[in-house]
């Protein structure tokens, strides 16, 4: 259910979020994605956040320790593995250094914040879409 849920986050972020941001003159676009990040550290996220990559850990420690010998242990184990690396080491490595440089720049209203808001919304809504997809496929991998 978490990866589900963090597929769908994900999915609204890359097709809708981030897309209306990119309608607003970059200087907006910043602060209404800076107070983003601050808003969606709140209990419920966090419990989806952390809970679903430690729930796989228990899934992969589980599948390794009984083998990995049958195709549900090898299914339930690359869904584990594929949610610890493409969403939770990808968000960690790639999208919390972005989003902390972001909170760091200070908006001028010149030329400059265009191109923070542009390099910036390529490149975290590209690898958004990896964790997206990463997380939707391993709901189906531990669904099957």
């Amino acid at each position: 259910v978490g990866s589900g849920l963090l597929g769908g986050l994900y999915f609204i972020f890359s097709f809708c979020v981030m897309q209306a941001l990119n309608t607003q003159p970059p200087a907006t676009a910043i602060h209404v994605m800076n107070s983003i990040n601050e808003a969606i550290i709140n209990p419920p996220f966090f419990l989806i956040f952390m809970g679903t990559p430690l729930a796989c850990c228990y899934v992969l420690f589980r599948c390794v320790k009984e083998g990995i010998r049958s195709p549900d242990h090898t299914l339930a184990a690359s869904g584990a593995l594929l949610l610890l690396v493409g969403e939770f080491l990808l968000t960690a490595f790639v999208h919390v250094p972005k989003n902390d440089a972001l909170a760091r720049y200070v908006v001028t209203g010149s030329g400059n914040d265009a191109t923070v808001w542009a390099k910036y919304f390529t490149s975290w809504t590209r690898w958004n879409h990896v964790r997206m997809l990463a997380s939707i496929a391993t709901s189906a991998l531990l669904a099957s």
